[in-house]
């Protein structure tokens, strides 16, 4: 998308529930419209109200891909528990078998998209992130430093919704495996103050191999913003190739939240037998 278009963070969209969309086998269907709550009727500012997501046997909170995995496979649309917002262009999302795991394939031609799932964590008890994906297609010359360029194939979002300015007073640490800034890189987006980056991978030499990648949240949203982490209020999975006007594809698995960091074990998606 342009930044004439995109003044904005286009994930900053997805926190206000305007247009969602859900692709199934037939298409793209309109979900419905959730604006957020009135500051006169709603009395939460964050996401502390809600109930915190149920862990586990291994005490994690698990977001899972697909939670159960379709029977048949590969399955077109958008897995149960996640929701589409297109930015620019058609998405094009699906259920695969991937490597003996269940994943979601995120493909992307000069479109941008994100898919979401609602869950609350408290960083205070599990501040540990986890996840895997495996990046087949890197946008042409994407750069997040760029905005005229900032196209990612695989990024994860951590969002801190705080309501009745959702929008423009939300946080959210995204976590991006990009075309050329070098891996350690972190930045204010441009065009969203409350954004912030961090380059987890770069460049080419890791494609068609999942990756593992383990984060402190709450660590490093005290040393993005200055100040303790909210609760997590959503995650969200993005790609695009619309600035660059190339094309991406990435493999997603599971996200975890935990007490304590996972170390060297594996943190599969779902394992078919």
């Amino acid at each position: 998308m342009t930044p004439e278009r995109r003044r904005q963070h286009p994930l900053l969209w997805v926190l206000t529930g305007v247009a969602i969309v859900a692709a199934g086998a037939g298409g793209v269907t309109l979900l419905g419209q959730k604006p957020p709550p009135s500051p006169v009727t709603v009395a939460r500012t964050t996401a502390a109200d809600d109930p915190p997501a149920a862990t586990d046997p291994a005490n994690r909170i698990r977001v899972a891909i697909a939670d159960p995995a379709p029977v048949r496979l590969p399955a077109d649309g958008v897995p149960r528990g996640w929701q589409l917002k297109e930015f620019a262009g058609q998405a094009t999302v699906e259920v695969v078998r991937a490597d003996g795991r269940v994943a979601m394939r995120l493909r992307s031609e000069r479109s941008s998209f994100a898919v979401h799932h609602d869950v609350v964590v408290d960083l205070k008890t599990f501040p540990n992130l986890a996840c895997t994906w495996k990046v087949t297609i890197l946008p042409a010359a994407g750069d997040v430093r760029d905005s005229a360029r900032d196209d990612e194939a695989a990024q994860l979002y951590v969002v801190f919704p705080r309501w009745p300015s959702p929008r423009t007073s939300s946080d959210v640490i995204g976590y991006v495996w990009d075309s050329r800034a070098p891996e350690g890189t972190q930045l204010t987006h441009p065009r969203a103050s409350n954004v912030r980056i961090i380059v987890v991978e770069s460049g080419r030499g890791a494609l068609d191999q999942w990756q593992r990648y383990e984060r402190n949240v709450a660590e490093d949203y005290m040393a993005l913003f200055g100040k303790p982490a909210p609760r997590v209020g959503k995650v969200a999975l993005m790609i695009d190739s619309d600035d660059t006007r190339s094309e991406a594809e990435a493999f997603m698995g599971d996200v975890f939240f935990s007490q304590t960091p996972a170390g060297r074990a594996d943190i599969p998606s779902i394992v078919l037998r």
